[in-house]
């Protein structure tokens, strides 16, 4: 591999948020410097706000007092509204790997967890992008697995990710496709790739735990998606965490309960290890929904709000900038509310996209 070259993998595994104040690796794991980067790479993270689109819709991307807001035209059409919103988050997560590839630093700060009117338009997220200190020993970037407060363990049902590689991380950012019909077919390795890059974990650490994803997450919150593998009619869950001892349904919403009533915060993780592996579940006759592919990588929103959206959407657009780098075919879709209510049915809920391959 070429030491020059900035690669996908390489992006998705060092992408950090950033914050003030010299907290970094607690709070936040960048630490901005207070300058702005040169309008020539702000130019060049605005040009990445072009994601390709299912909907047809019109996304929108606007400064306002040093924030670069990230947003779409108001839809009267839920299902369109619904493809829109995926799609802004494809845009939030395009802002995240082009200022990681560039070297400076970003943080989404929120505009309520279904986004926030402004005039025509609705603003999912803003983003503030500055300069920012070596997040790393190794400097703006590592291809190291998380460690060692809770060190990395290798699952037993798919290969260790790859956290480099010899494919630049910009160009393909600028050009992504929902599909491409001329690449090779995909391999064992190759499907556990996009499932890191889905969701997998990266050693950034968040409040001094080490929770880094390849995507963000808002307020540390773990559980607003799941991603799940179908293969020749196997359904399988994807585990990106191992739980140091299981906790029964009753328990584990009763400690929800009592966290929120103490803190505000209903996030219950029994903490083990950063893993990347998937269990099986159960079989799963989904073929006309993934359009007779043999081999489906399901993403499913765990609540009703924009941001579960936005997740799926972050999700997207790293498995469609993976499969770039693997030089494989692929075909993405935003499921229909038909084959969302089919897939319920098959024991898939709240399906809301998935990458065929």
């Amino acid at each position: 591999m070429r030491n020059n070259i900035v690669s996908i993998e390489k992006v998705i595994n060092s992408r950090c948020s950033s914050d003030f104040g010299g907290v970094s690796r607690k709070s936040h794991w960048g630490t901005y410097k207070n300058s702005q980067p040169p309008q020539e790479t702000i130019k060049r993270i605005t040009r990445c706000c072009k994601v390709p689109q299912y909907s047809g819709g019109k996304l929108e991307f606007w400064f306002k007092e040093k924030y670069l807001f990230l947003g779409f035209e108001k839809q009267k059409d839920p299902f369109k509204e619904r493809m829109l919103h995926i799609e802004s988050g494809m845009q939030h997560e395009a802002v995240y790997l082009a200022c990681a590839a560039l070297g400076v630093g970003t943080c989404i700060h929120n505009q309520g967890i279904n986004g926030t009117e402004y005039g025509s338009k609705t603003a999912t997220v803003r983003h503030l992008i500055m300069e920012m200190m070596d997040p790393y020993e190794t400097g703006k970037f590592t291809t190291k697995a998380p460690s060692p407060e809770k060190p990395f363990i290798v699952g037993k049902n798919l290969s260790a990710p790859m956290r480099d590689g010899e494919v630049e991380c910009l160009p393909e950012l600028e050009r992504l496709a929902l599909f491409n019909e001329s690449g090779s077919l995909a391999t064992e390795r190759d499907i556990s790739q996009l499932l890191w890059a889905a969701k997998g974990r990266t050693p950034h650490h968040i409040d001094s735990r080490p929770w880094g994803l390849t995507i963000p997450t808002w307020a540390r919150g773990q559980e607003y998606t799941d991603v799940y593998l179908v293969k020749s009619g196997k359904l399988f869950r994807y585990v990106n965490w191992t739980e140091a001892f299981p906790l029964n349904k009753s328990l584990k919403r009763g400690l929800r309960y009592l966290k929120w009533k103490l803190y505000g915060d209903a996030e219950i993780h029994v903490m083990g290890n950063p893993t990347h592996d998937i269990k099986f579940l159960r079989k799963a006759a989904v073929s006309p929904q993934l359009e007779g592919a043999e081999i489906g990588i399901i993403l499913c929103q765990n609540e009703k709000t924009g941001r579960a959206l936005w997740e799926v959407g972050y999700m997207l657009e790293n498995m469609l900038l993976q499969a770039r780098s693997l030089g494989i075919s692929y075909k993405s879709k935003v499921f229909s509310d038909d084959e969302m209510l089919e897939l319920g049915e098959s024991g898939i809920a709240n399906a809301v996209a998935a990458l065929l391959i």
